[in-house]
């Protein structure tokens, strides 16, 4: 499913028809359970991965290319450290880690040990640091993406937009994925420790008519 929501604007010399800024939602497909990690040594980390969650999105009828793009999820998980999260355009390229092994600074940590309870939207004018957050339930709310974790330095703030700016809509339109891993086994005696689930997911893109950014705020 598509939605669209247009802002025109109305100065003098442009029809009120014009288009100025299109921003395209796409909602995700195949939300469900996140894999736990296979049991053993190393408990958590980088070579310890489950097998994938893969939500697509379904995107099409874009006309201009990629000016940015955001992305929420409502998620579930008992250790946001287990998770390594990825966004690819169709055909897998380009591609972004929005986060991965949050907290840990080494191949096998386990990383940061708060809970995810409901929507999280990253967005590269987003209000928080993921890695800052570390409260108990990581507060709901706009983030910044963040470099990936498990090695050092992990963290810093990153921006969506470096990888899939202008990206044409002939290679823009398919099918784009969120790719979920957990890579954190279960405690043993505890079977639903360091679980998750996405309940949904959204991909936002803006496809702002270049013509207009060109001709009329870059004079």
């Amino acid at each position: 499913m598509r939605s669209t929501a247009v802002l025109a604007w109305l100065g003098l010399g442009l029809l009120a028809s014009s288009p100025v800024f299109a921003v395209e939602s796409f909602a995700g497909t195949n939300t469900g359970a996140i894999p736990d990690a296979p049991s053993g040594s190393p408990s958590c980390g980088v070579n310890n991965l489950g097998q994938p969650r893969v939500v697509s999105f379904d995107v099409h009828d874009l006309v201009y290319p990629i000016v940015g793009l955001s992305v929420s999820m409502d998620l579930v998980h008992t250790w946001r450290g287990d998770l390594v999260v990825k966004l690819a355009a169709p055909g897998g390229s380009p591609s972004k880690i929005i986060f991965s092994h949050t907290g840990s600074n080494v191949p096998n940590g386990c990383g940061h040990n708060g809970v995810l309870n409901g929507l999280y939207t990253f967005q590269d004018d987003g209000e928080r640091d993921w890695w800052g957050s570390a409260f108990p339930t990581v507060p709901t709310g706009t983030y910044r993406a963040a470099e990936p974790g498990g090695q050092n330095p992990g963290g810093a703030p990153t921006l969506l937009s470096t990888e899939f700016r202008n990206l044409p809509p002939e290679l823009a339109n398919g099918t784009w994925t969120l790719t979920f891993w957990d890579a954190g086994d279960p405690t043993p005696g505890q079977p639903n420790s360091g679980t998750g689930t996405v309940n949904a997911a959204t991909l936002y893109i803006d496809q702002t008519d270049q013509l207009f950014k060109n001709g009329f705020e870059n004079p």
